[in-house]
């Protein structure tokens, strides 16, 4: 099996764990901000390992490539945040979960558009189910 569809895997499983337990730490605590702020040590208990096992490199640093990661976090950030909110407000995991799990159709469409990412007829049709998906998901 190629390695990028091992670790593209191990992120559907990993995500899959993800969501839910937000869903039940949201519900348990008053203060949203909270569940952040523990998502966020968890976070770095994850990384902060990987420091003595993985090397940065010693290429030279591209300013860019750091500016478009911190973008990535600051986003990352932000989506966890206004998914808190969604459970917080109501919104149920068996809906919200599988509705923000539509991302990677709209990834696709950016990518299109600011990247010039070429889609088959097969890829626009498979983004335009997933919207689909979504919309009947919301009802």
């Amino acid at each position: 099996m190629k390695p990028w569809l091992v670790f593209s895997m191990l992120t559907l499983v990993l995500w899959s764990v993800w969501s839910p337990l937000i869903s039940l730490s949201t519900q348990a605590v008053k203060n949203p901000f909270r569940v952040m702020v523990f998502e966020s040590i968890g976070f770095l208990a994850a990384l902060v390992p990987l420091l003595f096992f993985v090397r940065l490199g010693t290429e030279y640093p591209s300013q860019k490539a750091d500016a478009t990661a911190f973008g990535a976090g600051f986003f990352a950030a932000l989506g966890t945040l206004t998914i808190i909110y969604a459970f917080k407000t109501g919104g149920r995991p068996e809906i919200v979960a599988p509705l923000v799990s539509l991302s990677p159709a709209l990834t696709v469409f950016w990518m299109w558009l600011f990247f010039g990412a070429h889609l088959t007829y097969v890829q626009l049709l498979g983004i335009t189910l997933a919207i689909v998906a979504g919309l009947l998901l919301a009802r």
